[in-house]
């Protein structure tokens, strides 16, 4: 069965919705794929542009994509929504001719959207030898991790299940976060105190099941079998966490 094609009906609220479900899902979209657009303009532009002039041509890509014919050209039969937007990015940075005096603009449908906060983030620059499609490919997969261990948590609060949430946190995400070993079992039970070694190791087992469905479940969304969204989920589950 098909997964849910939820990307691309972002890219169908742009090309035919009105002026308000025209901008909601411009900042959507924007939320997903600001940062791994910038990354990518950050290695396209082999540093001949600061931040502010990639920070330009990602607005300035997002403007074109309500007020001009960037989504006529989208194609939902050739692939992933996210292949489409970033060779569509490519071409837009190869055909910008505004250099380094690029004036910034405003999204017609209203206020602009800052990605103040995708450029801060030291781990959105492009690492030695990393291609744009993989500093994009890298950015967004550890943004849709690190957006879930967020949507995790919540639903551990939900469920009065924090403990589990605080041993994953602890066992999975930061030591990756931080390049440091993960902390044996027997040291997290005598940390949070559950009642063994041997109900921490299943209560970390049973996160990380958990935290993978969400993973997939989210992957799934762009891919187009099963197949496919578990090779994605593997890599997003194991993507670099360090900046």
């Amino acid at each position: 069965m098909p997964f849910p094609t939820t990307r691309w009906n972002l890219l169908d609220a742009l090309k035919a919705g009105t002026a308000d479900t025209k901008r909601e899902a411009l900042g959507d979209i924007i939320l997903l794929y600001g940062g791994p657009l910038y990354a990518f303009a950050r290695r396209q532009t082999h540093g001949l542009r600061g931040r502010e002039d990639c920070e330009d041509l990602v607005n300035d890509f997002f403007l074109k994509c309500v007020e001009g014919d960037v989504l006529e050209r989208a194609d939902q039969a050739r692939g992933k929504f996210r292949n489409f937007l970033a060779k569509s990015f490519k071409r837009h940075i190869l055909n910008d001719d505004r250099g380094r005096h690029a004036q910034k603009r405003e999204p017609a449908a209203g206020p602009p959207i800052s990605l103040q906060s995708f450029t801060d983030d030291p781990g959105l620059e492009p690492r030695t030898n990393e291609t744009p499609e993989a500093a994009f490919d890298r950015v967004l997969r550890r943004s849709l991790f690190e957006r879930l261990v967020s949507d995790f948590r919540g639903r551990c609060e939900r469920a009065e299940q924090m403990k589990k949430f605080e041993l994953f946190l602890l066992r999975e995400v930061e030591p990756r976060r931080n390049g440091t070993p993960e902390p044996s079992y027997a040291s997290l039970a005598d940390r949070l105190k559950p009642p063994s070694e041997n109900a921490v190791n299943k209560i970390v087992l049973a996160a990380r099941k958990e935290f993978r469905a969400l993973i997939l479940a989210e992957v799934g969304r762009d891919c187009a079998s099963q197949k496919e969204a578990e090779v994605e989920c593997e890599l997003v589950f194991n993507v670099d966490l360090q900046s």
